[in-house]
């Protein structure tokens, strides 16, 4: 079986490391399933459930064989700890946390030998995370879809690797093979979001997917105004909120740079299958 084997593929036993990211209101169990089968992995937001209830049915009936993430957010979440409670009664693989200090559910999650990642912006966030016993970062760097940072890939995930002796993964503009390519040349796995929005399984409104494909960087704008937080969101949604219409997140399109290379809405499984061909071509063309 083909592999590209990094710090990443080893920690979770999955073939490539090509992580979805957890998209909130977008990432599915249907987008999580395809991606897993297909030999990634993908993080879903614990509040992409209704209620606690929805979020456990979901684990319980999670196919075991399959490799998959949850993200926490920990600052002012107010299902935190029943969150974390239904996570760890389910052992699950791979935690992200975003937001807050991620100590307890560091000690708690590898409590029972789950692994936990953590999304930073920058160095100082990152000693934290590692001082903690993060098993990896997330770095989100400029132009990533979201709650983005504003640190070039090229910079932040070197950097932070180096600083901090664990894995890196890249987020910020990733959509194709040769991307994941750069990826590993930075760190130790792709982090890919918006490019994911735009298949077929994901839970995004049909109009916000064309929208993407749709879509130039120039038409992404990274602002405060909707979440108090700076994240990215295309021009065309934002517009609406500013006029009165549409609720932050559900009808506030995030979106990345990654736009530029979005031109179909092709199966998840697919769009794995494909970037990892990517990947290879362009490794081969490297002198």
């Amino acid at each position: 079986m083909d592999r590209i084997e990094t710090a990443v593929t080893r920690m979770l036993g999955i073939r490539y490391p090509i992580v979805v990211a957890p998209m909130f209101l977008v990432s599915n169990r249907p987008l999580l399933e395809a991606v897993a089968r297909a030999g990634a992995i993908g993080v879903i937001p614990t509040l992409n459930f209704r209620d606690i209830a929805g979020y456990r049915s979901f684990l319980r009936n999670w196919p075991a064989d399959l490799a998959f993430g949850v993200n926490l957010i920990l600052k002012d979440n107010p299902r935190l700890q029943d969150d974390l409670a239904a996570t760890v009664e389910h052992r699950v693989p791979l935690v992200v946390t975003s937001l807050g200090d991620p100590t307890p559910v560091i000690e708690t999650v590898h409590g029972y030998g789950g692994k936990v990642w953590c999304d930073v912006t920058g160095l100082r966030h990152a000693k934290k995370a590692a001082r903690a016993g993060a098993d990896a970062l997330v770095a989100v760097a400029a132009g990533a879809g979201g709650h983005a940072g504003t640190v070039s890939p090229f910079v932040l995930a070197p950097w932070l690797r180096e600083e901090t002796g664990l894995p890196v993964l890249v987020a910020g503009g990733l959509s194709g093979g040769a991307h994941l390519l750069a990826a590993l040349a930075l760190g130790d796995g792709g982090y890919f979001g918006t490019r994911f929005i735009a298949t077929r399984e994901s839970g995004a409104a049909d109009d916000y997917k064309r929208a993407l494909v749709e879509s130039e960087p120039q038409d992404v704008i990274y602002t405060p105004e909707v979440t108090g937080v700076p994240a990215n969101f295309l021009a065309s949604s934002l517009e609406r909120f500013r006029n009165g219409g549409g609720k932050a997140w559900q009808d506030v399109w995030s979106a990345g740079h990654g736009v530029a290379a979005i031109r179909d809405i092709p199966p998840a499984g697919e769009l794995v299958a494909r970037l990892v061909k990517e990947y290879r071509a362009a490794r081969a063309r490297l002198p």
